[in-house]
């Protein structure tokens, strides 16, 4: 896969989030730049990845948190959505309001705007099988009561200290 023009991008910005360093690797199978967040003093990154290393013809296209390494979107794409700088600004720009929105989203949550089940762990069952975390479910087995009071006691204490934010 050979992006044309990879190193054009440097300076698109999207909604205060600007792409800077793009680079690739020397098979031109992987591609990376840095996004810098306009919007905060402190200029928080978050590193861009595009791949075609897994099955021929589908790029991989993820955003990651740099401090956290976290995967903040991932879209499977063919060559053809990023074949021009237009096609890869919009599939830019789409992940880019998907992350926003589900950090929105999140913050919604937090301030208990989406009734009583709030914060990181939104829901503990009595059998302790199954927590939500943010909107994703994960089900754990043999929980410990333990690992769920300390989980509860931290949310309380993350609560606490955003109430005096």
């Amino acid at each position: 896969m050979k992006i044309k023009g990879w190193e054009k991008i440097s300076g698109f910005t999207y909604k205060g989030y600007c792409i800077v360093n793009p680079i690739h690797d020397a098979n031109e199978e992987g591609y990376f730049a840095t996004v810098l967040n306009l919007n905060q003093v402190y200029r928080p990154k978050w590193d861009i990845t595009l791949s075609a290393y897994a099955v021929k013809g589908v790029v991989t296209f993820s955003i990651l948190d740099n401090v956290t390494q976290h995967l903040l979107a991932k879209a499977h794409l063919t060559k053809v959505n990023i074949e021009t700088l237009q096609q890869f600004r919009e599939q830019y720009e789409m992940l880019v309001d998907d992350i926003l929105e589900e950090a929105q989203s999140y913050t919604k949550t937090k301030t208990g705007t989406t009734g009583p089940s709030q914060g990181i762990i939104n829901q503990v069952q009595n059998a302790g099988t199954n927590f939500t975390y943010k909107s994703g479910s994960i089900s754990i087995t043999n929980m410990q009561t333990a690992a769920i009071q300390a989980l509860q006691t931290l949310q309380q204490q993350i609560d606490d200290y955003n109430k005096k934010l």
